[in-house]
């Protein structure tokens, strides 16, 4: 492609040359010389141009980055500043996305987003001192006010790679700096985080003053920690204080109600929704949907029935409750009734999974290549091998997954979610040292991909005795994705091995609240026992003991742990 790029200077010769001769013939009509100097200037500018616009137009994107830095003082196109600060920091360039924010904030100081990218460049690459001269200048100089104005700059950071450097950040600068307005859109930044706790904690210093964003931010927030009560009396609350319906807050109580199992609630609401709103199908369909997402299924069926015109979302949950109930054939008819684009692939990647209810995995791994041949977009494509993976997966056919990516990698590059399934099949069998070079591979892609580096992180933890090694690599996901349950408990378990009983209490607490995955409820069990919590210890066993009983062998663990117990 490069090849592009080494004719540009034959064309601008070229064109020079046309424009100079075209000024020849015709100088008798200038009355003034032309300003050699100025001349130059202008034609390197506007080879410049050229050159960094072909180059990102044929996707050369560092070529692109290097021309631009490299002639950045002699550029003033403010499109190219934002496209190619946006390239740099894609790509962990600081270096060059610092030159050229600071370029582009000397040509737009009253401007808000060249701000906005320096901001994100310092914190990425832990320049709090810059970050911080920076964003006071944001406040001189754009005037933020309300919440809104904050809104814009909060969105933009919520692609920050390193999340924690942006908590840090914020929460240093709101100790002293009283300013309602932004702390509400960094409330709505936590929330985005992933941040449950953080948002709880933060509305209740601040006062919700009954505002109702900052009401469904905290009840969400308790509805992630799987606090359904509170959830619920929060909504309640608010809507016992408004004189008009707000459907969406009662949707949202609906959604409380459902997961707490408080049928009685669930139906007195739904006939006060629909006292109102009977022939509404949006509203009938949300009906249904909570309901289903709340295992509610033969509820759920009832309402979506009332819906008498065709419509795609009714009939692909209508497949999703009837896949759940077992009744495949039944939910296969449903799926194929799906033409709506936005949900028809998801609909195919249900029928295939029917088919390995219906008949056997063979059947849904067929249909899944098949429709490969319907679809040339590469992200579609990969959710289809995702399937096939899956289901290998699901049958402990490592040696499959592996083959089957091995073979696809034939025809073209792999994308990253194969990989990291084929280092995971390595992993099952015990093969450490080609999921190490599989999941490596990914990082040198993307050095700051979360999930990688926890699955890395964690598989040495447990698979090997490199644990300083192991705990950089989770504490850096930690930084990029501190909300995230798996990477708090991978945090927990190297904090464990270490021999660091009380810092594996906090982050395996924080992890449990978020998920009780089986594997984290063994690991909490095993870090109350090193931390004597034998009173939190036999509530978790109890507690968890209920949910998973029919787990003959998750049982027999959990059990066993009640042997630590003091008599």
């Amino acid at each position: 492609m490069k090849n592009y790029l080494n004719i540009l200077p034959i064309i601008f010769a070229l064109f020079i040359s046309s424009c100079s001769n075209s000024s020849q013939n015709n100088s008798n009509i200038n009355e003034n010389p032309i300003d050699l100097a100025t001349s130059s200037s202008n034609a390197s500018h506007l080879y410049n141009s050229m050159y960094i616009n072909f180059a990102l137009d044929r996707s050369l994107y560092d070529d692109a980055l290097l021309m631009f830095t490299k002639n950045i003082n002699n550029i003033d196109d403010t499109k190219l500043f934002y496209r190619l600060t946006k390239i740099a920091l894609l790509s962990y360039k600081y270096d060059q996305a610092d030159l050229i924010a600071t370029k582009w904030l000397k040509l737009q100081p009253s401007t808000y987003l060249p701000y906005q990218f320096s901001i994100i460049t310092y914190l990425e690459n832990n320049q709090f001192d810059k970050a911080q001269i920076t964003f006071q200048n944001y406040l001189k100089n754009i005037k933020p006010k309300s919440k809104n104005d904050f809104s814009k700059l909060m969105n933009a950071l919520s692609e920050n790679k390193n999340r924690l450097n942006v908590m840090k950040f914020f929460d240093n600068y709101l100790l002293s700096n009283n300013n309602r307005e932004l702390h509400l859109s960094y409330i709505e930044l936590l929330y985005i985080f992933n941040m449950p706790l953080k948002v709880i904690a933060t509305i209740e210093e601040l006062g919700t003053f009954n505002e109702r964003n900052l009401i469904r931010l905290y009840s969400s927030s308790h509805m992630i920690l799987k606090e359904y009560d509170k959830a619920g009396n929060i909504l309640k609350t608010y809507l016992n204080t408004i004189k008009n319906t707000d459907r969406q807050i009662q949707l949202e109580l609906l959604e409380a109600y459902v997961k707490n199992s408080d049928l009685e609630g669930a139906k007195y609401l739904i006939d006060e929704i629909l006292l109102n709103d009977s022939d509404n199908p949006d509203t009938i369909y949300q009906i249904g949907r909570l309901l289903s997402d709340g295992e509610q299924y033969d509820l759920s069926e009832k309402y979506l029935l009332s819906i008498v015109i065709e419509d795609d979302r009714v009939n692909f949950l209508r497949g999703i409750n009837d896949y759940r109930m077992g009744f495949y054939n039944e939910a296969i008819e449903h799926f194929q009734r799906v033409n709506d684009y936005s949900i028809k692939i998801m609909s195919e990647l249900n029928i295939g999974m029917s088919m390995t209810k219906t008949q056997n995995t063979e059947a849904g791994i067929e249909y899944f290549l098949n429709k490969l041949n319907d679809y040339e977009d590469p992200d579609v494509r990969v959710q289809f091998f995702l399937k096939i993976i899956s289901l290998l997966n699901q049958e402990k056919r490592y040696k499959d997954i592996i083959n089957f990516v091995d073979e696809e990698s034939r025809n073209k590059s792999l994308g990253l979610n194969l990989i990291y399934s084929r280092a995971m099949a390595f992993e099952a069998l015990g093969n450490i040292d080609m999921m190490e070079r599989d999941l490596k591979s990914i990082l040198e892609l993307d050095s700051k991909n979360a999930n990688t580096l926890n699955a890395l992180g964690y598989s040495l933890t447990i698979h090997t005795n490199r644990y300083n090694e192991a705990f950089r690599m989770i504490e850096l996901a930690y930084q990029f994705d501190p909300g995230n349950a798996a990477i708090l408990d991978s945090l927990a378990w190297i904090y464990f091995k270490k021999n660091k009983y009380i810092e594996a209490l906090k982050h395996i607490e924080a992890s449990y609240m978020r998920d009780q995955d089986i594997e984290i409820v063994e690991h909490y069990c095993e870090i109350l026992i090193k931390n004597k919590m034998y009173e939190r210890l036999r509530y978790i066993i109890n507690i968890e003991s209920k949910k998973h009983y029919q787990n003959k062998e998750f049982m027999k663990k959990i059990q066993s742990y009640k042997n630590a117990i003091p008599l």
